[in-house]
């Protein structure tokens, strides 16, 4: 029987806590998913996209927390930028530590998600005033754009929980743990629409919200997976660039084998949001993503250098 949605502001049911991580990069190879390399830099590249976008997420939810009324929602809002400030620093520490290694230009591949989250969903948009009626709006717009994209990281935890189980079809452990310890995000799934419909809720903003999120996500992810792709030396060059039906099929191709959502899956997933009755509580499982991360060896492993600590001291 489906649990009903909590008849609250704050929707989430469970607790929600931040945890630190400790991962060893020394022996992950580029290609960590040998069966499929352009799963690899898929996957990779998802990484610089949340480093950029979870610093984003923090900046604008602290804005926003002068405009929450309810205090278990502001409290839920304070977790959430904690959860976030760990997960971009574990992201940039970890993919710039691992990549680097390999000759790739991390800040190349930052490029892109900074002028989309630092230029343009600035508060001064480019480097423009706005009249200040506009600007709670300009606010509400970018906490829905917050909620749109955590619709995808939730269905990307979720994917990445029930779906993809690299550690188990003998991918790198090193990485597989940091993609699932993040998927294990959809803990805190319900935040950013909480706090979208509490400031505002226009279902009219939200859909027109992600017609525009869901096509340029697309690209992102596409763009970013193409130049990793270039930056190995192993790659076929005709499954390099966007402008090469050979990277569309293999992108296709290892969405079809479950090594990470193929280019299709991303309009599909966005489908979803659409729905007068769309609940992002229903989008996850909070006791899957609590049990992987009670197990992941980066949990532990940070959680026993602190308690090492501790003893010491």
């Amino acid at each position: 029987m489906m649990k009903a949605i909590p008849n609250r502001v704050s929707t989430a049911d469970w607790e929600m806590i931040p945890r630190q991580v400790q991962f060893a990069w020394e022996n992950s190879p580029l290609q960590w998913i040998p069966q499929d390399p352009i799963a690899s830099h898929n996957v990779n590249h998802f990484s610089f996209t949340l480093v950029r976008g979870e610093y984003f997420f923090c900046r604008i939810f602290n804005k926003a927390l002068p405009h929450i009324t309810d205090e278990q929602l502001k409290a839920d809002v304070k977790t959430f930028i904690r959860q976030e400030a760990i997960h971009s620093q574990a992201h940039k520490i970890s993919i710039e530590e691992y990549l680097q290694r390999y000759g790739v230009d991390v800040e190349n591949q930052y490029q892109r998600v900074v002028y989309l989250f630092d230029r343009l969903l600035a508060d001064q948009p480019l480097g423009r005033t706005l009249p200040k009626p506009l600007q709670k709006t300009w606010l509400d717009l970018r906490v829905g754009l917050v909620a749109a994209a955590e619709h995808f990281t939730c269905a990307l935890g979720q994917y990445v929980l029930t779906e993809a189980k690299w550690q188990e079809r003998g991918c790198d452990p090193v990485v597989s743990d940091l993609f699932v310890w993040h998927g294990a995000e959809v803990e805190h799934r319900t935040v950013a629409y909480d706090l979208f419909q509490h400031l505002n809720g226009s279902y009219l903003m939200r859909a027109g919200i992600m017609l525009a999120t869901a096509p340029i996500f697309t690209y992102l992810m596409a763009a970013g997976t193409a130049q990793l792709a270039k930056a190995d030396p192993d790659m076929p060059r005709d499954m390099t660039s966007l402008k090469q039906l050979k990277f569309w099929k293999a992108w296709h191709r290892a969405g079809k084998n479950q090594y990470t959502p193929g280019p299709i899956w991303y309009f599909t997933t966005a489908l979803r949001f659409f729905k007068p009755s769309y609940h992002p509580y229903f989008e996850g499982s909070t006791e899957l993503a609590q049990a992987y991360i009670n197990q992941s060896p980066a949990v532990l492993a940070a959680q026993a250098m602190q308690q090492s600590t501790k003893l010491k001291s």
